[in-house]
């Protein structure tokens, strides 16, 4: 009796599954988080404050939303958009979670809302480690 054949896995597709798991859990437990503190800068759609139209604050807004885009893009979900591997991504989101360097002190300055709470900071943590373990 011929034994059934088992389909292999490409690389390829399993690096792709893996991206999928990790997406799922991104957009269901970071996402929520990153599209409060982080999507203003780093999404496709920015929503600019009143103080936008006023002399100079315009240039500085937009230098800053392109270099943030420039470095990370969570516009299409995970892997991100990036100059850089997505596991050098979850290292530099890490880090910045962890020192809260992100957002910036003069954005939370004028969106008090913004700054990530202990819980947030704890999740989007849990998500990088066990992202990072999927993709070993």
């Amino acid at each position: 009796m011929d034994k059934p054949k088992v389909k292999k896995t490409s690389p390829d597709e399993e690096l792709k599954q893996k991206y999928y798991k990790i997406n799922e859990q991104y957009i269901k437990s970071v996402k929520p988080v990153f599209k409060n503190s982080c999507f203003d800068c780093h999404g496709d759609k920015t929503n600019y404050p009143w103080y936008y139209k006023l002399p100079g604050v315009k240039q500085l807004i937009d230098h800053d939303v392109k270099e943030a885009k420039k470095h990370l893009d969570f516009s299409k979900d995970f892997p991100f958009v990036s100059h850089d591997t997505p596991v050098k991504d979850l290292d530099a989101i890490g880090k910045a979670v962890r020192n809260a360097t992100m957002p910036p002190f003069r954005y939370r300055i004028l969106h008090g809302d913004s700054e990530l709470t202990e819980d947030e900071v704890k999740e989007v943590e849990k998500w990088i480690k066990e992202s990072k373990e999927t993709l070993k």
